[in-house]
């Protein structure tokens, strides 16, 4: 047996960062994907939720869900899905509309179990779809299945796994290796993740087509043949790959610094290139340049057109999306000894943030900080959580980038 698993399609998006290019939508991914089915000559396509970005998307949607429902039906191929958040009230609409006779959407009224029948296997789904577009109770809580001779049982629900108090299906892993199926197709999660060594196996198939710089890495559908391997396989399938990765830049001198960022950057886009397939079209990437050098002003003004970097590699358009930046000066701390001028005190404020060896001054500026910074967290905390921005180390590394940039700064105008 052999099936297509996926989730989160949102017909109707497209991948953000990408400019005016319009082949780089969640539709374009759908067509392939269909394609790939066809090719692959699989029983079934299953769709764990958020096939439709919204009912505002209905239209642009139903087009080329249709078309490709009936291009699936006419290879003999099911459609088989259920509906998750964002979808809950388009998606029953829109198969409803569609005049194929493969084409299930189950769990409409709650748990549904259906078996399929390809040839003399039989297919076992128990599928839930969301009746609205918050649900705070684990769907789990109600799950019933039954007893029937097939040679694989999956079930197919969109949730967020082990998030108590999420407005979303909130499942937990307990309440699925509970079950006796083979496996969990989930959606909800655009991260591909499989989970489970043992049966049964839960699935986070993520997005299909990578979205924004926040779906990184490799995005695609999961191939299950049972014939095999008893676990489903990725196969990157988005036309675009966004990845942050860090350039170290320590090893070089500062004249070479340059040269030595594109060849990274180039090796770190080809080497992702080489695991796509066909389907890649843009390789989108947000270094950070960290490490040591002598001059790091002068050096990020060396590397500020950094973001116009572009070459085609194969087809693929690898470029520099975002430049960060984490580096500093080479200083010897034992040199400003003794010398009172503000570039001293800065540098040895440094080094006390990174040895957590402090002196009296240095433990009452601390204390001070974080005492204003938790007056700014009971402040804010109703409009946006900034818990995680006011943790001593996160303070702690906000003081010690504002020290290096002071250093550099105080050195290039003292020309030191």
């Amino acid at each position: 047996m052999k099936l297509l698993l996926s989730a989160d399609l949102h017909l109707g998006r497209k991948s953000s960062r990408v400019g005016e290019r319009s082949s780089h939508t969640a539709i374009a991914c759908w067509d392939r994907m269909v394609t790939y089915a066809i090719e692959q000559n699989v029983n079934a396509v299953l769709l764990a939720g958020d096939v439709v970005e919204q009912r505002n998307k209905r239209f642009e949607s139903y087009g080329p869900l249709n078309a490709g429902v009936l291009r699936l039906s006419a290879a003999g191929i099911t459609t088989i899905a259920v509906s998750g958040n964002h979808d809950f009230d388009v998606l029953p609409q829109l198969v409803d509309s569609i005049d194929a006779d493969m084409f299930f959407l189950l769990g409409r009224n709650g748990w549904e179990s259906r078996v399929f029948t390809f040839g003399d296997q039989r297919l076992q789904i128990d599928g839930w779809s969301f009746p609205d577009k918050r649900v705070p109770i684990n769907p789990l809580d109600s799950y019933s299945t039954e007893d029937n001779d097939v040679d694989l049982h999956l079930g197919m629900v969109h949730g967020d796994l082990d998030a108590s108090n999420s407005k979303y299906a909130p499942i937990t892993a307990e309440s699925l290796s509970k079950t006796k199926v083979s496996g969990w197709l989930l959606g909800h999660i655009h991260k591909p993740e499989l989970r489970n060594a043992d049966q049964p196996w839960s699935l986070y198939p993520g997005s299909p087509q990578a979205f924004d710089p926040g779906e990184a890495g490799i995005h695609g559908v999961w191939l299950l043949d049972t014939a095999q391997n008893s676990e489903p396989q990725l196969v990157p399938f988005s036309s675009i790959c966004y990845s942050s990765f860090e350039i170290d830049i320590t090893p070089c001198d500062d004249e070479s610094i340059a040269g030595y960022v594109a060849r990274e950057v180039k090796e770190h886009g080809v080497e992702i290139a080489e695991q796509f397939s066909s389907s890649l079209g843009i390789v989108s990437l947000r270094p950070t340049i960290v490490g040591d050098c002598e001059q790091p002003l002068t050096v990020i003004q060396d590397l500020k057109n950094l973001t116009d970097y572009q070459i085609n590699e194969g087809g693929v358009s690898i470029e520099v999306e975002k430049v960060s930046w984490n580096i500093r000066e080479n200083l010897r701390v034992e040199d400003y000894f003794g010398q009172k001028n503000a570039l001293a005190k800065a540098v040895r404020l440094l080094h006390e943030l990174e040895t957590g060896e402090y002196s009296s001054g240095t433990s009452e500026l601390l204390a001070n900080f974080r005492s204003r910074g938790a007056k700014l967290s009971n402040n804010y905390a109703s409009i946006i959580s900034v818990e995680d921005e006011l943790n001593e180390e996160s303070q702690s590394e906000q003081l010690k980038r504002q020290l290096v940039n002071l250093i550099s700064t105080i050195r290039e105008q003292a020309n030191v």
